[in-house]
């Protein structure tokens, strides 16, 4: 059995909590028209379980780059910090009449955002590092999908839970596999030494 690092100690943390979902938060909620997001939104029934689950998986993210640390992680510790971060600075509640703090709610948009663009960036960088053509054009692959599958949520937010769950699912097997053992370095330039150089 493979070991259980701290991201894929987060990944199972997150996933059981989305996954419960439905049988802790309020009335109505459904996996398939509502975000995960909105399990931990403000005010909102039980909302530290999700809140649990974000900071689970962020933390470990986070903890796992640093100690691997390398250039290449700096976009991957940037998208966990940014998940952990969601979590504290929760959804506007799906109740129209609860009340909420806008500027948290906006913040929260800017950050899930973030985390969009910085796990993009990441696997784009990996694809450039990646050496077989069947690799790299897997990652390229899930990378168009971390910028598509957020557009078809926007278009189709009748069933933008679903759509979330599928990227999530996707993004959280790479990471299970390839996150941190396998993340590529940047080649670093080559130094020349004095005596070599004297040579040339």
């Amino acid at each position: 059995m493979p070991p259980v690092n701290p991201t894929r100690a987060g990944i199972l943390i997150f996933t059981a909590t989305a996954l419960a979902g439905p049988l802790y938060t309020i009335e109505g909620y459904s996996p398939v028209r509502n975000l995960i997001s909105q399990l931990g939104a403000q005010n909102t029934q039980n909302s530290i379980v999700m809140i649990v689950g974000f900071l689970a998986l962020g933390v470990g993210i986070v903890a796992d780059g640093i100690r691997h640390f390398c250039k290449t992680m700096v976009p991957f510790i940037a998208f966990g910090m940014s998940m952990a971060l969601a979590g504290l600075l929760a959804h506007k509640p799906i109740l129209p009449a609860a009340s909420y703090s806008e500027s948290a709610h906006l913040v929260h948009s800017a950050l899930a955002t973030l985390a969009g663009i910085s796990i993009t960036v990441g696997l784009l960088w990996q694809s450039v590092l990646t050496a077989t053509l069947p690799s790299r054009l897997m990652i390229i692959s899930l990378a168009t999908l971390c910028v598509a599958l957020p557009l078809c949520m926007l278009a189709m937010q009748e069933i933008q839970g679903l759509i979330q769950r599928m990227m999530y699912l996707a993004l959280f097997v790479w990471l299970w596999i390839y996150y941190p053992g396998k993340i590529k370095a940047s080649h670093a330039p080559q130094r020349v030494s004095t005596s070599n150089a004297a040579e040339l």
